[in-house]
């Protein structure tokens, strides 16, 4: 083989190896997710959690809570979901800049949904139970890293087919 045939295959070989890293990072880091969802009533403090699987929880009172242990907890899920959130993102798309702005966005996001999240529980949910409902599954679950990696995606997408163009 001469060099250039082997030169070309070292690097089909590196890409391959890069590619299955990726690969096992990326599911590494769902299956982390997973775990982290399967064992949420052992890891976090939420006393809504059942509140919110029962069949009625539209006619109840909202049970009575700590603010500051559901504040943190919920804190260190978000946190927790983040992290593996931005390891995915670097390891799908391998670009800084993006996992930086999508920290930014994972940080905002957290205020904002936080916020309103606290906002109905001081106020018996007066933004309504199910917008309360589904803003508590905001933070708590991976759902910002299904929007962030579509709107990545659909970024990178844009970008090619208008450089493409010029």
């Amino acid at each position: 083989m001469d060099s250039m045939g082997e030169i070309f295959s070292l690097g089909k070989k590196a890409e391959i190896m890069r590619r299955t890293v990726q690969i096992i990072g990326i599911s590494i880091g769902l299956f982390l997710l997973i775990l982290v969802r399967r064992f949420e009533t052992f890891l976090f403090y939420d006393p809504l959690l059942l509140f919110f699987q029962q069949n009625y929880f539209n006619h109840q009172d909202v049970p009575e809570f700590n603010t500051v242990k559901l504040f943190l907890s919920l804190f260190f899920r978000f946190v927790l979901n983040s992290i593996l959130t931005l390891l995915i993102i670097q390891l799908w798309f391998n670009d800084k800049k993006i996992t930086v702005i999508s920290i930014y966005i994972l940080i905002a996001g957290f205020i904002f949904f936080a916020s309103l999240y606290f906002l109905s529980l001081f106020t018996n949910f007066g933004l309504g139970h199910m917008p309360t409902f589904y803003i508590r599954r905001i933070l708590i679950q991976p759902i910002l890293l299904l929007l962030l990696i579509l709107a990545i995606y659909y970024y990178k997408q844009s970008k090619a087919n208008f450089q493409k163009n010029l």
